[in-house]
């Protein structure tokens, strides 16, 4: 079922505030670093750790914010090329559900999953480790009979 124009409104106008949220959150969490270093939190020795700990968070969560704000930014362009809702892998069209859960994205469920096993094969690196392991505790079997 293709997505109505009124649909497409309504994404582009939740992206818009989505995006404008994620920059508000960022100058607030830029301002509130600005504040601490002022303070000079990190000078304190009990405060170290901890400083450096919330830095580290904060500039993490900025990252995953600069993500997401590409993330939108990529979906407003496909609203604007007339490609919004469909696969950028399969050409196939986006569920409404998907998009309502997640207006910004680029592939069906099933993309999305090959997607991300292509691009974190943790599962097969483990299972080849573990059975690497087991082939060295049966050579180590061997030499010890």
């Amino acid at each position: 079922m293709a997505i109505s124009q009124k649909q497409i409104e309504d994404f582009k106008n939740q992206l818009r505030t989505m995006k404008e949220e994620v920059l508000q959150r960022n100058k607030n969490r830029e301002e509130n670093l600005d504040t601490d270093q002022v303070r000079g939190n990190e000078n304190h020795m009990g405060n170290a750790g901890t400083a450096e700990y919330e830095h580290a968070r904060e500039i993490t969560l900025s990252q995953n914010d600069e993500q997401l704000i590409d993330e939108i930014n990529e979906a407003l362009q496909r609203i604007d090329e007339g490609t919004f809702g469909i696969c950028v892998d399969t050409g196939e069209e986006i569920s409404i559900d998907r998009l309502e859960a997640v207006p910004y994205a680029k592939r069906t469920i099933e993309a999305q999953k090959q997607y991300d096993q292509q691009k974190n094969p943790v599962d097969e690196r483990l299972n080849n480790k573990r059975e690497d392991n087991t082939q060295m505790i049966d050579l180590i079997e061997k030499e010890h009979e």
